[in-house]
């Protein structure tokens, strides 16, 4: 029984190492056989060196490397499709997903017998506070967009093979990984964890990553936002038809001039919304844009094959990359 582990990185050059020493360490004392995925994400920094120099250390360790920044969800399905084993874990490389918890995890999905073991943060660790009252309004409006309670979630997974198998068969190139874990279905059980503090350097999401990061998985898994363009037009022709019949009124009593105020601020308020609208509707053009020119996921590089023994690569894959 082989669990893959799979962690994308970028920019991790001066923590990797030590990270996945001490990620290692603590499998090994659980009895776990692992394989690693390390997924190189376009990073500027020697991280791809540091990478081929744990390769020379741990013989049950895989790279490759994205040709640039394709972003993290496209590192983690590049992860999955280019290994095999029974089992996946998906796992930060800051280790504020702590590997304590892998080998709970995996007991709880075998001994329970469902497909997925999903991470849920009890606390969301340090972050910044107008981070944090983004987080949960993102949350809060995906739960009324989609019906999707992916509060406190996070990438931090175990699943089987056959989760694997329906996550390889998305191709779309606006990807939420959390999503697709929640659409492909099949029997689930939350996880709670308590974030660790992060031991070295400084996390690369901010604030403005974390709202194209919501946009996009607002787009990608509802279209709902777009009858918001059709519930402001019958609101408006309601207000259309009482102003109209209010200005007519003041036209037949000779008080016309009074109403200007009134159409001013309509015609504000009518601009603003249509603006929305079309906004709205540009942004889902824009991804039918992306998906229409069917251009891959993601591009690799280069990879670091694990030894002959471990080797666990799913060259079909590959290839239909």
């Amino acid at each position: 029984m082989e669990i893959a582990i799979i962690i994308p990185v970028f920019n991790e050059a001066d923590a990797l190492h030590k990270n996945l020493t001490i990620l290692d360490r603590c499998l090994m004392e659980d009895s776990l056989s692992v394989n690693y995925m390390l997924i190189d994400d376009g990073s500027t920094d020697d991280t791809w060196k540091v990478i081929g120099k744990i390769r020379s250390e741990f013989k049950n360790v895989s790279g490759i490397r994205l040709s640039r920044n394709f972003g993290k969800e496209s590192a983690m399905i590049a992860g999955i499709q280019n290994i095999s084993a029974d089992y996946y874990a998906v796992i930060d490389s800051d280790l504020q997903h702590p590997p304590k918890h892998i080998k709970l995890m995996l007991d709880i999905l075998i001994d329970r017998k469902v497909n997925i073991v999903e991470g849920v943060k009890t606390n969301r660790g340090k972050e910044a506070l107008a981070y944090k009252i983004m987080a949960n309004t993102f949350y809060k409006l995906l739960y009324k967009l989609t019906k999707m309670d992916l509060k406190g979630s996070s990438d931090f997974k175990i699943f089987d093979n056959q989760v694997a198998d329906a996550v390889r068969r998305f191709n779309e190139k606006n990807i939420f990984f959390r999503g697709i874990i929640d659409y492909v279905g099949f029997e689930k059980i939350e996880y709670p964890f308590a974030v660790e503090k992060r031991l070295d350097g400084e996390g690369s999401f901010n604030t403005l990553k974390l709202f194209k990061f919501a946009l996009n998985a607002i787009v990608s898994h509802t279209s709902r936002p777009l009858y918001l363009t059709m519930i402001s037009g019958g609101i408006f022709f309601v207000l259309a038809i009482l102003l109209g019949a209010q200005t007519l009124y003041n036209y037949f009593v000779g008080n016309a001039v009074d109403g200007f105020s009134t159409v001013i601020l309509l015609i504000l308020i009518t601009g603003s919304m249509l603006m929305l609208s079309i906004g709205i509707i540009g942004v889902y053009i824009e991804k039918i844009y992306d998906e229409v020119k069917a251009r891959p996921q993601y591009i690799l590089s280069d990879r670091l094959n694990a030894s002959k023994e471990t080797e666990t690569v799913n060259a079909k894959n590959v290839s239909n990359k």
